[in-house]
């Protein structure tokens, strides 16, 4: 009998979001539930960043332990409520998802609060090691011009670190990621999760801080549905990993209490991920 194949999503969620999964991540290891033995690794914003750290030889111990010390290189940032609201309306009144991404780059445009260069570093910081991973890996971003949805892997001319800055580019917040040429926003702008993607494969976990999206096509029963027969199991922050996160996913303050929830949250969900992942029995 053939085994499954495997997918594991990361969706958006900003600095508290990497946390939380990190937590969820390690969590699940220490029960015996290895999610970084997917065939495929699909991150969108903060999950592209965990998606790039779990690809790498750091342990899923190490990777936690990094959520535990605070770091002082990270750009302080919020998004008002007025942003939201009108990156709200521009989605759910333009025609299509590439329009609608679109017209959030237009109107984001010069809106940020640190250099393309500063956030490049930035981001640059958060990843263990500087080169592609030899095991498959997509990072979502979207082209700020067409609106198009951009999967960057190894086969990309992009780095892994503009690839994960492309995918973190936050409207309203940071600068556009200018990859060969092409200026990318946030992957999440298309969708929080992404969960499509995961299209033909058989077992899906995807860890979503973020599940929200204005246009239906972007939430996730319609992404659901797209996956057909896969057996699919979707984790989201419970009431506690909610308070520990906090009102601004952006806060690098809440990170460690973030990921602290998730690492417990983990208990909870255990047997629901190990109905969907194949075990080495399998």
């Amino acid at each position: 009998m053939a085994t499954p194949s495997t997918a594991l999503v990361l969706g958006s969620g900003g600095i508290t979001g990497i946390a939380w999964e990190t937590g969820m991540i390690a969590g699940l290891r220490e029960h015996g539930i290895d999610l970084r033995n997917a065939d495929l690794v699909i991150g969108t914003s903060a999950g592209a960043v965990v998606g790039a750290q779990i690809r790498s030889t750091l342990s899923t111990e190490e990777l936690y332990a990094r959520q535990m010390m605070p770091r002082s290189d990270e750009i302080p940032a919020r998004i008002s409520m007025k942003r939201v609201a009108e990156w709200i309306y521009l989605v759910k009144t333009a025609r299509s998802p590439e329009s609608a991404a679109r017209r959030v780059a237009k109107h984001a445009a010069g809106v940020y609060v640190a250099d393309p260069v500063a956030r490049l570093a930035a981001v640059s910081s958060r990843l263990p090691e500087t080169a592609w991973p030899k095991r498959p890996l997509w990072i979502t971003a979207v082209n700020a011009k067409t609106g198009a949805l951009k999967i960057f892997n190894n086969d990309s001319h992009a780095t892994l670190a503009e690839a994960v800055t492309a995918s973190c580019a936050i409207p309203f917040v940071w600068p556009p990621s200018l990859v060969d040429g092409v200026e990318y926003i946030d992957g999440g702008v298309r969708s929080p999760v992404n969960l499509n993607l995961a299209k033909g494969y058989d077992r899906v976990v995807a860890l979503a801080p973020v599940t929200l999206a204005p246009r239906r096509a972007a939430r996730l029963p319609a992404q659901l549905h797209e996956l057909g027969h896969a057996r699919v199991t979707v984790v989201s922050p419970d009431a506690a990993s909610l308070h520990a996160i906090g009102p601004n996913t952006l806060d690098p303050t809440h990170a460690k209490a973030a990921a602290v929830a998730g690492r417990e949250q983990a208990k909870a969900f255990e047997s629901s991920v190990r109905e969907v992942w194949p075990t080495d029995d399998e």
